[in-house]
């Protein structure tokens, strides 16, 4: 236990100083707003929200808020979590002002959840992969579980992960797959993105609900 517990702050610590790190580097390191794979990503993760409304959102690695505004506009109420403080700090400016998004800094893995109320919407876009590490097999799974327990009866969740080749293809369905364990269903999946124009990287999105 005390070697989990170690072996898991060294983890959170990693990947916030990671992320830290990469969005220091200044705004939109990540290409969220121009390149190919990151905006067919979000606007096919958009498209996989239809044209239904939200009384209570959730955002895994919210990053600096661009998918955040396009859920905030679905949401009457939205949290939105990250690991890097750089980051939320540009996503509470690029939301000033918009009611009903709270910003949260803290790892999904340890976060207490969003409190009195369930979500009936989740969104996790491609973060599974950085906390899927062999030392923290154990709390990386649990993290599915504590997922699924947010997500409220009539809920939807919305899976986004880039991936290139048919191996990472796979390790992607499986996250997919983990959560079919729980209990959900797959209403949708789908590979977006032209890999020739991506460095061959495609995104997996997948959306589940309860069965």
């Amino acid at each position: 236990m005390i070697f989990d517990a170690i072996a898991g702050w060294l983890a959170r610590r990693s990947v916030r100083r990671k992320m830290d790190r990469v969005f220091s580097r200044g705004r939109d390191p990540f290409g969220y707003e121009k390149l190919p794979y990151e905006t067919g990503r979000l606007k096919a993760m958009e498209a996989a929200l239809g044209d239904r409304r939200y009384a209570s959102g959730l955002e895994i690695g919210c990053a600096e808020g661009v998918f955040t505004e396009k859920l905030a506009a679905r949401a009457e109420r939205l949290a939105a979590l990250d690991v890097s403080p750089v980051a939320l700090e540009r996503a509470r400016a690029r939301l000033a002002g918009r009611p009903g998004v709270a910003f949260v800094e803290a790892d999904v893995r340890d976060w207490p959840g969003p409190g009195a109320y369930a979500c009936d919407l989740i969104v996790v876009g491609d973060v599974l992969y950085y906390l899927d590490k062999p030392m923290v097999r154990r709390t990386f799974e649990e993290t599915f579980g504590r997922i699924r327990g947010w997500l409220a009866p009539g809920g939807l969740l919305v899976l986004a992960h880039g991936f290139a080749g048919p191996a990472e293809r796979r390790i992607r369905e499986g996250y997919r797959e983990r959560f079919e364990r729980l209990g959900l269903r797959l209403v949708s999946e789908s590979a977006v993105g032209d890999p020739a124009v991506s460095g061959g990287v495609q995104c997996l999105v997948s959306c589940l609900a309860e069965r």
